[in-house]
């Protein structure tokens, strides 16, 4: 398919039919909305004595807790435990505070870790647009962030990320884990805001880093790899890249992969003529990490594989992971429209879900 469509709101328009470009362009007013709405919500002044906090969520409404745990690792007060899953740990008692997300409020995981938590008399707060997470929420009368998606219409909960996030953020932040201001949230959406001017529709690919990308990436596995702070955005866009272009990719995490995956370039014979790796750079990682990346790129190279650098270049940790975000939102958007892939519709997901529902 011509790279043409990717100049062209028009031709867009008839793939992309449940508007996904929307919702990607206006990841930056989600931020802003969802930071003001959830300055509203009361916070009991026994959910700031916690000894953890695990935060629980599935897909797209897991993904905010995957950008809080790589930004603030280094600041969190207390352990962060992300559960992807049916069940809470083992050790959560009275000191912990359990936050579920689901966007739609109906997703059976978190649904039961918030049923046990309810079961086991623990602090616990939400977040979603509604459904029978928000139920229980009200019952139980708990802080909870509602989702009013204004600015996701697609109603995707993936391209809710910045609600989710946001959201997430301004939680943990009421009961004092982090900190984050009004000025941080203002900077990142600029921040944002820059991204979508240099990769709009109507900047050309000879100028569009998310067009270029796209296109070396399509037709090929994706191996996208981060480190320390950018680890949880990078999970943004491989999933965003998995629902939205329907590509298969992998995101892996420097030091880790340093450890075991650079064996596993040698076979088959095909990888140099399949495989991309895509490489989020940073000058906020360590020294350590910055020397690692270099040779990581060199061993990829030197297996016959191509690579590309993305180079993130605003000011803080937390700017530079929705900097990442907003790109690869771009990104995965051109390439499900080079593959003539309506971006929104997931149906072996959904599919598995009845499935499951039987």
């Amino acid at each position: 398919m011509s790279l043409s469509i990717l100049d062209s709101r028009e031709e867009i328009a008839k793939i992309d039919l449940e508007n996904v470009l929307g919702s990607v362009e206006a990841l930056p007013q989600q931020c802003l909305d969802a930071w003001e709405k959830a300055q509203n919500i009361v916070v009991p002044d026994s959910y700031k004595q916690i000894d953890n906090i695990v935060m629980c969520g599935m897909g797209g409404s897991g993904l905010g807790t995957r950008v809080i745990e790589s930004v603030y690792f280094k600041d969190l007060k207390v352990p962060l435990v992300r559960v992807n899953g049916y069940d809470l740990p083992a050790f959560v008692n009275e000191r912990s505070l359990i936050s579920c997300s689901s966007y739609s409020g109906s997703t059976e995981e978190t649904v039961m870790n918030a049923q046990q938590a309810i079961d086991k008399n623990l602090k616990w707060m939400a977040i979603g647009t509604g459904g029978k997470l928000l139920e229980l929420a009200e019952q139980q009368k708990v802080p909870y962030y509602k989702i009013v998606p204004k600015y996701n219409p697609s109603n995707q909960p993936r391209m809710a990320i910045g609600y989710s996030a946001i959201g997430q953020l301004a939680l943990v932040s009421h009961v004092g884990l982090i900190s984050i201001s009004s000025k941080e949230i203002s900077e990142i959406v600029k921040v944002m805001k820059a991204v979508i001017n240099k990769n709009k529709v109507e900047i050309p690919e000879i100028n569009n880093s998310a067009k270029l990308l796209a296109n070396k990436m399509k037709g090929k596995v994706v191996a996208l790899v981060a480190g320390e702070h950018l680890v949880g955005p990078m999970h943004v866009v491989n999933n965003q890249q998995n629902e939205n272009a329907k590509n298969i990719s992998f995101d892996f995490q420097i030091p880790e992969l340093n450890h075991h995956l650079l064996e596993g370039l040698k076979h088959p014979k095909t990888n140099s003529g399949n495989i991309l790796f895509v490489f989020a750079s940073s000058n906020l990682y360590s020294a350590r990490i910055q020397k690692r990346f270099g040779l990581t790129k060199q061993v990829v190279e030197k297996n016959g594989i191509e690579t590309v650098a993305l180079e993130m270049i605003s000011a803080t940790k937390l700017s530079q992971a929705f900097e990442l975000i907003q790109l690869g939102a771009y990104t995965d958007l051109y390439l499900s429209l080079l593959y003539g892939q309506n971006p929104a519709p997931i149906p072996w997901v959904d599919w598995f879900k009845v499935e499951m529902g039987k």
